[in-house]
Parts: structure tokens; C-alpha cells; sequence
């Protein structure tokens, strides 16, 4: 029986994956690095130092393109609204009992706009960022903290994400995953290789199933 869901926030919830996809490219170049954004998109959920060394393995380059990425998404931030359905089900699953927790490579900064444009606070039980564990997605710390927080077993616990790294993560940490096609970089056969159970267009579309159950 499922007690609680695990929802990654962009491009899950939030409009932003191709936000950050923008701000990475930028801070690329900004470094001298040009990188297509096509590849930028589709490393977009990882934590921040893994995505970078995928394209550079410079550690004092790796600082600059990190800080340079916070600089140019903090002017970016506003275009960040919630995605289709994301709102709704968020509220949904909170009146229909199951804990709700977030997991997420956002920064604190970031978080708060996330959460004021979810109007997600009273709703959310927690939330777990890659701050909070020592590996990033797609290492299964980020859920593994989640379900230690929310007094869960994997058994218990459904995920909701994206990205492959999502998918990947949650697998490793014994959760099963739903996946929506809403970030945009990866479609439906690529995520059910990585292991995800069903796969839905948004979060709207989830509303209309029988999720989580």
C-alpha cells in the first residue's frame, strides 16, 4: 500500500528544465566551453558537479562554470512556473492522506520560488536536496534520505521524475518510479529502460489515472 510520494520538482513540477539548460549554456561559454545545449538539456537533473564534468574536468574551471550557472539562473528564475497538473496534484494527494515529499537538485534559493509557485507550503511534508546528502542523483541518497525523513520503506513509497537520473536513483534506492514526459529530454522508451513503471505525459495526465496506486 503506498503512504507516501516522492515528486522531483524540475521539469516534474516546474517549467525549468530548459531554464537551466539555458543558464548551463551560458556559463559554459562564459568559461570559453561552447556545449550544445541539446547535450546540456539531457544532463539536467544531475547534481551540478557531475553535470559539469561530464564536459570539463578542471576543478577551478568546474568552480567558475558552477557560479557562473547560479549567477545567470538567479536572472532566469522568474520565467519558472509550474507545469500542467503539477499544482493540483500536489493538493490532491495531501486531501487524500499520502505524505508528500520533494527531491531535488535545486538550491535553498531556488526551493523557495519553487515552493511559492506550487503554493505547495502546508501541502509538502519535506523536502530533501542534494545538499542534504553527500551523492547526487543519480546515486539513491537523495530517496534513501527521503524515506529515512518520512518514516517510510520503498514498499510504501512511489517516485515521480523526468529524467532518466530520477528514474535511476529511485530504482536504486528499492522505489518504484512513474515517469512524465514534461522535462523534455527524454522520451518514453528511454525512461522505461532506465526502469520506469508507467510513463504520462505531465502531472495533468496523472490527475486523471489511478496514481499513485
Amino acid at each position: 500500500m503506498v503512504k507516501v510520494v516522492v515528486l522531483d520538482v524540475d521539469g516534474t513540477l516546474m517549467d525549468t528544465n530548459y531554464l537551466h539548460t539555458e543558464a548551463w549554456a551560458r556559463a559554459f561559454e562564459r568559461a570559453g566551453h561552447r556545449v550544445p545545449r541539446v547535450r546540456l538539456h539531457r544532463e539536467v537533473g544531475k547534481g551540478a558537479g557531475l553535470l559539469i564534468q561530464e564536459f570539463v574536468d578542471d576543478e577551478e574551471t568546474l568552480e567558475k562554470i558552477q557560479g557562473f550557472h547560479t549567477e545567470v539562473y538567479e536572472e532566469l528564475q522568474e520565467y519558472g512556473h509550474p507545469l500542467p497538473g503539477a499544482k493540483e496534484l500536489i493538493s490532491s494527494l495531501k486531501e487524500r492522506g499520502y505524505g508528500v515529499w520533494f527531491v531535488t537538485s535545486a538550491k535553498d534559493e531556488e526551493l523557495e520560488h519553487h515552493m511559492q509557485e506550487l503554493e505547495a507550503e502546508g501541502s509538502v511534508d519535506g523536502v530533501v536536496n542534494s545538499s542534504a546528502v553527500e551523492n547526487p542523483k543519480p546515486a539513491p541518497d537523495i530517496f534513501e534520505e527521503a524515506l529515512r525523513r518520512a518514516g517510510a520503506t520503498a514498499d510504501e513509497t512511489v517516485a515521480v521524475g523526468d529524467a532518466v537520473w530520477d528514474v535511476e536513483a529511485a530504482r536504486e534506492a528499492g522505489i518504484r518510479t512513474v515517469a512524465v514526459l514534461s522535462g523534455g529530454a527524454y522520451d518514453k522508451g528511454a525512461l522505461e529502460e532506465a526502469g520506469a513503471v508507467a510513463v504520462y505525459e505531465d502531472c495533468a495526465a496523472l490527475l486523471d489515472s489511478d496514481f499513485p496506486e
